[in-house]
């Protein structure tokens, strides 16, 4: 795949940051079908379930695959919400894995047999998460609970069938410079409430199988995702929606699918459908892979103090980003001397690029938006490599139409 070439050169050019964690964080989106299933397992071998899928997926797909990777208690279990789709197999899991921790919920009720099974099975460990609630996985792993009940936009009492995905409990897996963010079906107008709390992710587990009601712009400019990950299977309600695709490229996303789905599709450039689990892992260092495909995180991690060097070259980001037509590239140097800044597409294709007299301090180059022919670039992710004959470094940006 093209994308993998590209961003492992960008990896080599910026040079890897040192690695605060020896550990291996892994977070697999479970192929569960037209449902949501995803396990966290921090380097300190402690483990979450975030909902466990619809009727039967929890006793076919989630307990083999815990099983399989040798699994037999889970720390904490959350379920985003009450839809069967999320919680029929939580129950089932609950029912045959015992939990040492909590588990966890938004609260309040709902009136269906799913819901009343699952509250069975949790039994005495049941327990109501609360926003701003960290719950540490150890070894550096935190999961934050940044949302749920409608995050202020419905009022109480929170048990109005009609706002069930509103209710969605938002969670942030965060470990060194790795940030992801998933949160069941949760619903555009909870989205826009919580997008500056939620700031800038490299993976987005998108919200409702990617749903129209989900992923709304703002959203999505605010987290900025390299990666976003949809679980779908076969479905009645067109998920996921093309629309909903074609905004998750245009701010700069590469999705990855568990299945198919019964709704839109992209190019491969934009798009892999893995046809079963998305397998998530990182030290929390400079990199992470999904699907085995390198990714590099959009956060700077801190090298101890004693590990630091003089900066030769580095990349200091763009302004404005997102932009529209325009933007300014921003780097500083050690030292005067030639330079040069290209600007590539995501199959690592350069369409841009300029010799610069590279000023010792802060430089800024501004790029208009088009290729090296003068026509106006598509709209969508773009990367930029900074080079001098001290080192190199590059950077990634959304050019909005």
């Amino acid at each position: 795949m093209c994308l993998i070439s590209a961003l492992s050169f960008l990896i080599l050019l910026s040079g890897a940051a040192s690695a605060l964690a020896a550990g291996t964080l892994t977070i697999t989106c479970l192929d569960v079908g037209q449902g949501d299933a995803t396990l966290i397992e921090s380097p300190s071998g402690m483990t979450l379930l975030f909902d466990g899928g619809d009727n039967h997926e929890g006793d076919d797909v989630v307990i083999p695959f815990l099983q399989s990777r040798g699994i037999t208690s889970l720390d904490y279990t959350v379920a985003s919400h009450y839809h069967a789709d999320h919680i029929s197999g939580l129950e089932e899991v609950l029912n045959t894995i015992p939990v040492t921790g909590a588990v966890y919920d938004r609260g309040w009720s709902y009136t269906t047999t799913t819901y009343y099974n699952y509250v069975a099975a949790a039994g005495a460990q049941r327990t109501t998460l609360t926003a701003g609630q960290v719950i540490d996985l150890g070894d550096g792993v935190t999961v934050t609970c940044i949302a749920l009940n409608a995050a202020g936009t419905r009022s109480s009492p929170f048990s109005n069938s009609s706002y069930e995905n509103d209710y969605d409990v938002a969670l942030v897996v965060s470990y060194g410079g790795f940030d992801y963010f998933q949160a069941g079906d949760l619903t555009s107008i909870v989205e826009t409430a919580i997008a500056t709390q939620a700031g800038d992710m490299d993976v987005y587990q998108v919200n409702h199988h990617a749903s129209t009601t989900s992923s709304n712009a703002t959203f999505l400019q605010a987290i900025q995702a390299e990666v976003a990950v949809v679980s779908v299977g076969s479905n009645s309600y067109g998920h996921p929606a093309q629309s909903v695709l074609d905004r998750l490229v245009q701010y700069g996303s590469f999705v990855y699918q568990t299945e198919n789905g019964s709704g839109g599709t992209l190019p491969a450039a934009d798009l892999t459908v893995v046809g079963g689990h998305v397998v998530i892992q990182t030290d929390g260092g400079s990199t992470y892979t999904v699907d085995g495909d390198v990714w590099q995180t959009d956060e700077d991690v801190v090298a101890p103090a004693e590990d630091l060097m003089p900066v030769a070259l580095q990349v200091l980001g763009n302004v404005p980003n997102p932009f529209n037509p325009m933007t300014q590239i921003r780097f500083t140097s050690a030292q005067d001397g030639p330079g040069r800044l290209d600007v590539y597409d995501l199959t690592g294709r350069r369409i841009w690029g300029r010799n610069l007299d590279v000023q010792s301090g802060d430089n800024a180059v501004v790029w208009n938006g088009k290729d090296a022919h003068g026509r106006a670039a598509a709209g969508g992710a773009y990367l930029y490599v900074v080079e001098t004959a001290y080192g190199r470094d590059a950077g990634r940006m959304v050019l909005l139409k």
